[in-house]
């Protein structure tokens, strides 16, 4: 099971507040790629944040897309629920991206919605990601997996799946590399359906304990997981074959 690598999921964020340097930093000591999230300001800044309003970590109630970045560049997020309340800032991609490359750390980047808001959004995307090695896109939108297909031929794209039905889709997408699908669904399929497609699979949700880590199909080629280190453990614990 060597070759399944492990995402931790917007940064180590079982660890550490989501899409923050301090996730980034978490996962990167604990030696795994990263997933995150992108979105694109009305003035084409991208910036790595999860929603697509601000409101659950900003407390500013405006769709990301809406504003220009000097709007957004000053806020703080974080959850004043939380004890020891600290402020961050929100990444920039680029400088993440970049970081990133520096260390050799393998990228999930998943495209928001924003992105399918925003005409020029595909293609500054994908001038920030040239050169890049390591990484796959990934979304919701399969257009927008297309459209960025268009411009980056070479780079896999994942689509992240909701419902059992979107998998007989997916053959009439010759620009659909690999599947993302969370645990509870995998437990409505079969693997043998999965394995028909002759596609690659993440997983996501998983936490480190599941028993469904001993048998992945051999199509699995990687975990997101708010817990990485967990994760890792336990597959370095499950014998080959």
């Amino acid at each position: 099971m060597s070759e399944v690598k492990v995402y931790a999921h917007r940064g180590a964020s079982g660890y550490a507040l989501e899409n923050t340097w301090n996730a980034f930093i978490k996962a990167c000591e604990f030696g795994v790629g990263i997933e995150l999230d992108v979105q694109i300001t009305n003035d084409g800044v991208v910036v790595v944040y999860h929603d697509d309003n601000l409101r659950r970590l900003t407390g500013v109630n405006a769709g990301i897309e809406t504003l220009a970045y000097e709007e957004i560049k000053e806020l703080r997020i974080g959850r004043k629920w939380m004890r020891n309340f600290e402020h961050h800032q929100m990444p920039l991609a680029y400088e993440v991206f970049q970081w990133a490359k520096k260390k050799k750390i393998p990228l999930n980047v998943e495209l928001k919605e924003s992105f399918a808001k925003n005409s020029k959004g595909p293609q500054i995307l994908a001038a920030m990601l040239e050169g890049m090695e390591d990484i796959h896109l990934s979304s919701f939108n399969s257009k927008l997996l297309h459209d960025m297909k268009k411009l980056m031929p070479s780079m896999e794209m994942a689509w992240i799946i909701k419902k059992n039905e979107q998998l007989s889709r997916i053959n009439e997408m010759d620009w659909v590399d690999s599947i993302h699908l969370h645990k509870r669904l995998l437990a409505k399929l079969f693997w043998k359906d999965i394995l028909e497609l002759d596609k690659k699979v993440r997983l996501y949700g998983i936490l480190g304990s599941e028993s469904l880590i001993d048998q992945l199909g051999p199509q699995t080629v990687g975990i997101i997981t708010n817990y990485p280190d967990r994760v890792k453990r336990k597959i370095a614990s499950t014998p080959i074959g």
